[in-house]
């Protein structure tokens, strides 16, 4: 057992010398071996004359990694890392870089002062707003960083890798390109991603998802004109979850294809219900995910799930995202026609954030932008935002397609609206989304009185 012990620790040893190597980063793989290097760091600082009074540790993944590899080569982004752990092994304060995964670094900060622990971090980040040069091409990155809440020592590492591992994941699943600290409410429902990702198969065949409406107004009528179908997941134990905590899992698990389907039909389903009720006469749209929008028998399979739920495909709306309608112009043209040849109206979600290149509106058959509610939000503070605003509602007049104003929360952005020539809006100020009971009874209650908001 001794043996074991000393080979272990050699091995320790040896891989933490190869990690002062700047112009080397070890990838590291086995949860065992990553103690055993912080450990190993933590304790060589503890005997040093300037022991760090303050440490954390940071967990760092490089957002859309995969990208860099498929356009630039596995070589370019071997490289790329390397050059990452470089600069990372630079900052002052950073006593232990290690490669931990395919495009993931953990990070041991150490200071004297809460200053100095910061002044660390900030470098940390700053690493990443100057570009890299990889085989002549350059490129910027961005990461999102998970960093522990408590100070690390050699009895709370498993505490503080955890505590990384959930602010990360909350980093990744609220937009990216961020540091978050961890906080308890980051504590996962679910003890691993495995059980998580069982779970959530469970629900989908066991109807545990439910849908959620949001509507759409039109300005110059007053009169809902649409609503889209949002899909959250009501478990049995825990309650109702939101799409930002499971939608990222089913895409990475590839549910995302089968959960996409059952929100189709289930919207198809509803509508049939409500057009049998002679209720809530709109228009229902239905998000389309990339891995959805790209799997080769997407257009097919949606046809044929509208075709045994019996509605008419004018009922119905996708909103497709820039960036999934960009991955083949050619193959993305035929499945577009496809779907406008049986009446389903196309819109192109986020519209603004995406692709700088307008060139394929004239190519796609669109009949509705949604301008991304990051501009919306700011049209009453920031000229800027409200130029980006006031030019895509333009656009979408010239080419003769509706524009819809999404996230608008307040009477001050309505009235900025209201100015131009906007189409529709939609966002809390007109209503969150809700469950189809509680659409029904507004229904009921207004007597389809159109919604005037002066």
């Amino acid at each position: 057992m001794k043996a074991v012990r000393r080979l272990f620790h050699f091995a320790a040893s040896t891989i933490l010398g190869t990690l002062r190597s700047k112009k080397i980063i070890t990838r590291i793989h086995q949860r065992q071996q990553l103690q055993a290097l912080l450990k190993q760091a933590i304790g060589s600082q503890h005997h040093a004359k300037d022991t760090a009074l303050l440490r954390t540790l940071l967990i760092l993944d490089i957002d859309r990694f995969r990208q860099v590899n498929f356009s630039l080569g596995y070589k370019s982004g071997d490289l790329l890392l390397e050059e990452v752990g470089n600069r990372l092994r630079a900052i002052h304060g950073c006593g232990l870089v290690i490669q931990s995964g395919d495009d993931e670094f953990v990070l041991l900060i150490h200071a004297s002062t809460q200053d100095q622990l910061s002044q660390a971090i900030q470098s940390i980040q700053h690493v990443f707003a100057t570009s890299f040069i990889v085989m002549g091409q350059e490129c910027f990155i961005t990461v999102s960083i998970g960093m522990s809440a408590v100070d690390i020592t050699l009895t709370t590492i498993e505490q503080a890798l955890h505590q990384a591992d959930q602010a990360l994941l909350a980093a990744k699943r609220t937009g990216k390109n961020k540091l978050v600290t961890y906080h308890s409410s980051h504590a996962q429902r679910f003890s691993n991603q495995i059980q998580m990702e069982t779970e959530l198969r469970k629900a989908i065949l066991e109807n545990q998802l439910i849908l959620y409406y949001q509507p759409r107004l039109e300005l110059s009528t007053g009169n809902i004109i649409c609503l889209e179908a949002l899909v959250r997941w009501n478990h049995p134990e825990i309650g109702l979850i939101a799409p930002n905590e499971f939608i990222p899992l089913a895409e990475e698990s590839g549910l995302i294809l089968q959960l996409g389907e059952w929100v189709l039909r289930e919207a198809c389903l509803q509508k049939a219900r409500w057009l049998e009720a002679d209720i809530l006469n709109y228009q229902i749209a239905v998000n389309i995910s990339p891995c959805q929008f790209q799997d080769e028998s997407f257009s097919d399979k949606a046809i044929q799930i509208i075709e045994q739920t019996g509605i008419d495909p004018a009922f119905l709306e996708f909103e497709i995202t820039e960036s999934s309608i960009m991955q083949n112009m050619d193959t993305t043209v035929a499945v577009l026609d496809k779907l406008c040849n049986k009446g389903i109206s196309i819109s192109i979600d986020d519209f603004g954030i995406g692709y700088s290149s307008l060139n394929y509106l004239k190519h796609f058959p669109i009949h509705c932008l949604k301008i991304d509610r990051s501009f919306v939000k700011n049209i009453h503070s920031n000229k800027d935002d409200w130029a980006i605003t006031n030019a895509i509602i333009h656009l979408g007049h010239a080419l003769e397609v509706q524009v819809v104003a999404e996230g608008v929360e307040e009477w001050s952005q309505l009235e900025i609206l209201k100015e131009t020539t906007c189409t529709t809006i939609q966002g809390y100020l007109l209503s969150p989304p809700v469950s189809a009971i509680e659409i029904e009874q507004t229904f009921q209650a207004n007597n389809n009185i159109p919604v005037m908001i002066s």
